[in-house]
This record gives structure tokens, C-alpha cells and sequence, in this order.
């Protein structure tokens, strides 16, 4: 009887533990100075305002157990405060990555199930999830060159509304500049 009871705990532990979101490593409002020491820091890219940072890394270097091949992970800093987290599919012209539903699974395993149709690969749209202090938004959307344009942001509500501020200023001030 111990060992049939020991076995279905394992089972139910392993599958919490296979559906469990991706750690980040990184808390919402952390400093980027703090983020900068941990280990899988790289370079920021170079961004259009000086006051946003973004760090990318591959997903699989920080949740190895999630299976996310060619994903990208974005860490946004605004004014040196992590405020958002891009996953984003690698894809090129063929879009693999997307067709392999890799991060539509994710977000339907880790935070909300959709509905996709009968056919999750004719899929287009933009999911918005929201959860206890989460933001989260699920796209998947073909470009005009035909490459899919596939990721999730992650937030939180008052950091979220903090960068599409700082975003909506920025036009602003754009659109005062071109007048």
C-alpha cells in the first residue's frame, strides 16, 4: 500500500513540476544592477531610447526543462527596473518554431487555455491573460514578409502601465519634434 501511494505521489509531482512556468531567474522591479550579476547576463541590445535596456538570452539556458527550442527570452529594463519578459520564436521564412507550437503549448500549459480552432497552426490572433498581479499577452501574428511573429509578454500590471507610459510619452514627444 506504501508503495502505490509513494507511486501516485511521484506521478502527481511530476506532472505539477513538467507544467510548471519557466523560472526567470529574475523578480518585476528588480534592479538591473542586481540582474547584471547573476550568471546568464549577456550585453544588452542597442535600443531606440536610452532609458530601455533589453537583455536577451535563449530560453533554453534558463528552463532547460521546458523544451523551448529557438525561443528567445527578453528581460526589459526601463530606467534600470526590470518592468516586462518577451519570450519570442525564433523563426525565420519557414517559421519552424511557430509551427512546432512551442510557446502556444506553453501559454496553454503555464498560465490559460484558448481556443485555437480545429487547426492550432491556422491560428492568428492575440490572447490577453490576466492573473493574480500578472499581465500576460499571447501574439501570433503574421508580418508582411510572411514570418510569424510569435511571443508572450510578461508583466505586471503596475509595470506594465509604467512602460506603455514611458511608450506614449515617447510618441508624443516624436510627434511634438515632427510638427
Amino acid at each position: 500500500m506504501k508503495i502505490l501511494i509513494k507511486t501516485f505521489l511521484i506521478i502527481i509531482l511530476s506532472i505539477n513540476l513538467a507544467y510548471s512556468a519557466c523560472d526567470l531567474i529574475a523578480e518585476f522591479g528588480e534592479k538591473k544592477e542586481v540582474f547584471e550579476k547573476r550568471e546568464i547576463a549577456t550585453r544588452p541590445f542597442p535600443m531606440e531610447y536610452a532609458e530601455l535596456d533589453v537583455y536577451p538570452i535563449l530560453a533554453n539556458d534558463v528552463c532547460p526543462n521546458q523544451k523551448l527550442n529557438d525561443v528567445g527570452i527578453e528581460y526589459r529594463f526601463l530606467n534600470d527596473e526590470l518592468v516586462a519578459v518577451n519570450f519570442v520564436a525564433l523563426n525565420d521564412d519557414r517559421n519552424l518554431v511557430t509551427e512546432k507550437l512551442t510557446l502556444m503549448n506553453y501559454v496553454k500549459n503555464n498560465y490559460q487555455k484558448f481556443d485555437t480552432g480545429n487547426n492550432p497552426n491556422s491560428y492568428e490572433g492575440v490572447e490577453v491573460i490576466e492573473k493574480t498581479n500578472l499581465f500576460i499577452v499571447y501574439q501570433r501574428l503574421t508580418g508582411d514578409d510572411g514570418i510569424k511573429n510569435e511571443q508572450i509578454y510578461i508583466s505586471t500590471p503596475k509595470l506594465d502601465e509604467k512602460l506603455s507610459k514611458f511608450y506614449a510619452k515617447k510618441e508624443m514627444e516624436e510627434l511634438k519634434n515632427s510638427q
